[in-house]
């Protein structure tokens, strides 16, 4: 269900300039439809919000859109891995269907998506930053500023994030090869073609004694993306506009501007307690093992980094929306705030994501339409990123996709396997579904799949064992009680209900013990 990357490199350096029109024979939306912005961060924790309690890193310049919007606080991402969740919300279909569930993968270029979407209902689609497409292919955005335009603007500087690249605290996979896709180097997947690239040898690893980037404020990539999101919108405030702005912080590399990791020194950090991991499923606890011995520095380094970074994504989220106000499209756009998944940092002794633990799966989310949708209100319905493109039509009147392709495709379904949530949206107060679902490492020996109602969430682990958690008693996920013997109804219930989503057994992509 893959293919081969091909065509040409992303769009170059000043493509921004180019006569923005939608192509012949698509639809003319009315003047009044309301444009689209979408504002992505990359591995932002759901729960590091000021505007859910938490100072730990302020965050006000997403509280001003959660202000003026509906805060969602049970989101769920469909894979907790950059590219399955990102294809995931773009197509609407989850990662099983799609096949992309590793950072290596590439989504067929068959599958249609929320830009095709769009552009088709004569919207102007566009894309700056990050989606990690690990391919030249576009995927029906007609503007597209990838990174590879950041590196070509930083031109000899690029050293400079080569060494960050280098310089993961809890890595040094990427020292050896100063490859991570995941943060843009390369951008696309078979640049090398798995090759040793020109870089290795070539970099310099931090000594974690501080996270602060050796780039000014002003090169890095996320305010390169946020100039490049203000440029495509003053271009193109009288026409309606699908945009994403995809931020790469808090994401890795973990070093912001100065200014910003100051405010977050390593060696004032502290590291999060460590329950007792003896009731989780053995390949957690391998897992857990795995960082005990870690350097000390490193894991503060790790930290610090992370919470500079997204009180520095923060301020360039605030950038953007400034600039929505200050052009006068405020009243006339739809904002969603959100991020592909969430981070660890250091819950269970854990980093990263790759796993189903609520800091991993959750991601923060928030729609506003001033004067068109609540504001300042808050749901706690289950909801799922997937169901992102499906809502986001709801809202803007547009017909639902006859298909879930551009041209004919042996085995792709007829519809989203996701499904609206604007119901929702224009009210809050509704419950909406009574579960939420995600998977993880499709192709491994243990796949997991998780199903999350209101009370309890159970992790089906195939060829592992399950787990079972009382979010309202235990939201920490402490506990594993899949041998409680008093809820081993409520257990089979929600297997069953699970198998109903997704049958583990019909995984064709898992590794076979």
């Amino acid at each position: 269900m893959q293919t081969a990357a091909a065509g040409t490199a992303s769009a170059a350096m000043g493509c921004g300039n180019a006569e923005n029109k939608p192509s012949a024979g698509k639809k003319t939306p009315p003047k009044d439809r309301p444009n689209v912005l979408i504002i992505m961060t990359d591995q932002h924790r759901a729960d590091l919000m000021t505007c859910l309690g938490n100072d730990l890193v302020p965050t006000p310049n997403i509280d001003r859109i959660a202000a003026r919007g509906v805060r969602f606080d049970n989101t769920y991402c469909p894979y907790p891995v950059c590219v399955a969740s990102r294809m995931a919300m773009l197509t609407g279909l989850y990662s099983h269907t799609t096949g992309s569930i590793t950072n290596r993968d590439q989504l067929d270029w068959r599958y249609r998506t929320m830009a095709h979407h769009f552009g088709d209902n004569g919207y102007l689609s566009g894309l700056v930053g990050k989606m990690h497409f690990n391919s030249a292919y576009k995927h029906g955005f007609e503007f597209y500023m990838s990174i590879n335009d950041w590196l070509l603007y930083l031109g000899p500087k690029v050293q400079h994030y080569a060494n960050e690249i280098a310089s993961h605290p809890h890595n040094t996979y990427f020292t050896r090869t100063v490859d991570d896709s995941g943060a843009g180097f390369p951008d696309i997947e078979t640049l090398w073609d798995g090759e040793p690239n020109n870089w290795v040898g070539n970099v310099t690893r931090s000594d974690f004694k501080t996270m602060a980037s050796e780039l000014d404020t002003g090169d890095h990539l996320d305010s390169f993306i946020a100039r490049e999101s203000v440029k495509f919108m003053k271009e193109n405030r009288d026409h309606p506009f699908f945009l994403i702005t995809s931020f790469m912080k808090p994401h890795t590399p973990f070093f912001p501007p100065k200014e910003w990791a100051d405010k977050y020194p390593v060696d004032e950090m502290d590291l999060r307690p460590v329950n007792d991991p003896a009731s989780y499923p053995e390949h957690i606890r391998r897992r857990i093992e795995g960082y005990k011995n870690r350097d000390l520095r490193l894991m503060k380094a790790g930290r610090a980094g992370y919470l500079g970074n997204l009180a520095f994504a923060d301020s360039c989220v605030g950038q953007v929306y400034d600039a929505l106000e200050e052009l006068g499209l405020i009243d006339n756009t739809i904002v969603v705030y959100t991020s592909d998944h969430g981070e660890m940092d250091g819950t269970h002794g854990m980093w990263q994501k790759f796993c189903l633990f609520e800091p991993s799966v959750k991601v923060p989310f928030v729609v506003s339409w001033p004067g068109n949708l609540a504001e300042g209100e808050v749901s706690d319905a289950l909801t799922e990123l997937a169901g992102l493109y499906p809502t986001l039509s709801d809202l803007c009147g547009l017909e639902k996709p006859e298909s879930t392709t551009i041209v004919n495709m042996d085995g792709a379904p007829e519809s989203m396997d996701a499904e609206s949530f604007a119901d929702i949206v224009r009210d809050p107060g509704l419950e909406g579904a009574d579960a939420a679902f995600s998977e993880y490492n499709l192709r491994s020996e243990i796949p997991s799949y998780m199903i999350r109602e209101k009370q309890y969430k159970y992790v089906f682990n195939h060829g592992g064992t399950h787990e079972l958690y009382d979010l309202e008693s235990d939201p920490g996920e402490n506990v594993n009680l899949i041998g409680n013997p008093d809820l081993r109804s409520v257990a089979d219930g929600l297997r069953d209900k699970l198998f109903a989503w997704y049958d583990p057994e019909s995984n064709s992509f898992r590794a076979k013990p």
